[in-house]
């Protein structure tokens, strides 16, 4: 996907945009795009196209809504995993509390405005996951936050990655409770339904099940 269309979905409708937009992102960089070889030798890149794309956009859109079950991936496909902080009704984070928190657990400001647990790779720092602003258009300008308030972030984890499955999961799981504590806020799933950690180590479970060299808790 190119970058004038990350940016028409990022500045589109909200974080549900950053989340599709991301994640196709990320995909983007881990899977080389499918060619076709036309007459005259130039390059089609094959991509889905604006029908494709806004049919997921709205399919997303019902999933955080909880109108709709995300679709279960095999244990070796894509998995997107969601969860957000949000402060309590009438309240916001400030960008100062923000900072500080963003700050103690090592989530850096990177690619598009948003902030990345980053993994050391041979070929560069890879984004394992990423946080957004709950408010659109969810990304964070230029990382500056003084003067800056929201109600919300949402991190983004998506599976396979740069780490193994469920040490990703894990750090992802504990950097959102973390953030929650320090930030006062409610830690809530993709529906935004308060979400405990027992049913986060479920989750876990059930990564660990299709990786049975890992310890299941």
């Amino acid at each position: 996907m190119d970058d004038l269309r990350l940016i028409l979905l990022l500045f589109g409708v909200g974080v549900v945009i950053v989340v599709y937009a991301w994640t196709r992102w990320q995909l983007k960089k881990k899977k080389p795009a499918h060619r076709i070889e036309p007459v005259g030798g130039s390059h089609v890149v094959d991509e889905p196209d604006d029908a494709t794309i806004q049919q997921e956009l709205e399919r997303m859109q019902r999933v955080m809504d909880g109108q709709e079950q995300p679709s279960r991936a095999e244990p070796q496909g894509e998995q997107i995993f969601i969860l957000s902080i949000v402060a309590t009704t009438g309240q916001s984070f400030s960008g100062d509390a923000l900072q500080k928190a963003l700050d103690n657990n090592k989530l850096q400001h990177g690619d598009k405005g948003i902030f990345h647990r980053l993994a050391r790779q041979s070929s560069g720092n890879q984004s394992v996951y990423a946080l957004a602003n709950m408010v659109k258009p969810g990304d964070f300008g230029n990382g500056d936050l003084r003067g800056f308030s929201t109600p919300g972030v949402t991190l983004i984890l998506q599976l396979p990655g740069p780490k193994d499955n469920v040490e990703a999961f894990d750090d992802f799981m504990q950097t959102a409770e973390r953030l929650a504590v320090e930030l006062g806020g409610q830690l809530r799933d993709q529906k935004r339904c308060v979400i405990t950690h027992q049913a986060l180590m479920q989750k876990r479970e059930r990564l660990a099940a299709a990786q049975p060299h890992v310890r299941a808790s």
